[in-house]
């Protein structure tokens, strides 16, 4: 290992051309990523306030808000579970908006009736907006907004960032939702007493999976995390499944990549792996010294590569879905350096059948 960091350090030019490629890789994998978690983030936000909260649906709805109807009923039976602490109902529906600058902007609008750590409780007459219509169309509190086709005005009590569901959401109480859709799509309006979804805010103490489970023993509904509500969009899935496969893809290339380099550098070095067996030197100390190579390698080219990321992030237009997530980051980084490490064992077979005798002559 040792004559292989000497080596590195001595001629880091030899391995430019590995390290650049790697470096060029990981941007790709950045971007693609940042994209992946920009666009699940823009289409989720309303989920991940609810976090720390179960979110219940009915048990034919494939835990999709828009299949979903509860009645008091069975939010009564909810209510008296131990672990529960507050039931409230959640539902929403597709309209417009009239900005303060006039233009009228696809929403969606959502009736609720609990607070989160994230939305306020619930405005009597006004309505909490999603931070997206600030940054787009300069809302601020104190505006008035027009929604839906019957023109109901309501007044920006709070703004509150990342509530986006591919479109922006504005938040309103429970009965005023019933109100603003019974005036422009009544058809559209559940009957009186049911909700999309409820939101289950548990008992101090309680395990959200362990009252989740029992929840979702009781008919006709199911009781999933936030998380679990995320992983049910269609459109998430969709997404996820097309980047994904890219991102694989691309993590096969960098193997190919650091596989072929590493066989060609091995090549060249016959000789000097043939005098080094001839010293003493055994098949895993110079696999060793490969594979630390090629470890090198891949974090420097990490290094460039996410500072180069950042840099070409920046540059995209505002309106790009791009989010560098730390998490994602952390999985690229574990996953190049092990393809560059797995990548270099690809010169094992080669190592083995050096022959001292022959090689040297």
């Amino acid at each position: 290992m040792r004559i292989g960091i000497k080596e590195l350090l001595r001629q880091p030019g030899r391995f430019a051309s590995v390290g650049v490629a790697l470096t060029v890789l990981v941007v790709l994998l950045v971007v693609l990523g940042g994209f992946l978690d920009g666009l699940e983030l823009n289409q989720t936000g309303p989920y991940r306030a609810h976090e720390g909260r179960l979110l219940v649906f009915s048990e034919q709805s494939e835990n999709l808000i828009q299949r979903s109807e509860l009645d008091q009923a069975q939010s009564a039976q909810l209510a008296e579970v131990d672990g529960v602490a507050a039931v409230g109902g959640l539902d929403q529906i597709e309209s417009t908006a009239s900005a303060s600058d006039g233009e009228i902007v696809d929403i969606v609008l959502f009736g609720y009736d609990l607070a989160t750590d994230v939305i306020p409780s619930p405005p009597t007459e006004g309505a909490v907006v999603d931070g997206a219509l600030a940054d787009r169309n300069g809302v601020a509190v104190g505006d008035t907004l027009v929604i839906g086709p019957s023109s109901e005005p309501v007044i920006v009590d709070a703004v509150v960032d990342d509530l986006s569901q591919g479109s922006p959401t504005v938040w309103v109480s429970t009965d005023r939702w019933r109100e603003i859709v019974e005036a422009g799509n009544p058809a559209a309006l559940p009957p009186t007493g049911v909700n999309q979804a409820l939101v289950i805010e548990p008992a101090s103490g309680a395990a959200l999976d362990e009252l989740a489970a029992e929840l979702s023993d009781l008919a006709d509904v199911t009781a999933v995390t936030a998380g679990e509500a995320i992983d049910a969009l269609p459109v998430v899935q969709q997404q996820s499944a097309t980047f994904e496969a890219i991102i694989g893809l691309t993590f096969v290339v960098t193997l190919l990549v650091v596989a072929l380099f590493f066989a060609l550098i091995t090549l060249e070095r016959v000789g000097l792996y043939a005098v080094l067996k001839a010293l003493g030197a055994g098949t895993k100390d110079l696999m060793a010294g490969i594979s630390a190579q090629a470890v090198c390698v891949s974090v420097v080219a990490l290094l460039l590569g996410f500072g180069l990321s950042v840099v070409f992030v920046d540059l995209l237009p505002a309106d790009l879905p791009v989010r560098l997530v730390p998490s994602r980051l952390a999985q690229i980084a574990v996953g190049v350096v092990v393809t560059a490490l797995i990548g270099s064992l690809f010169s094992l077979r080669r190592v083995l059948r050096i022959d001292p005798a022959e090689a040297i002559g």
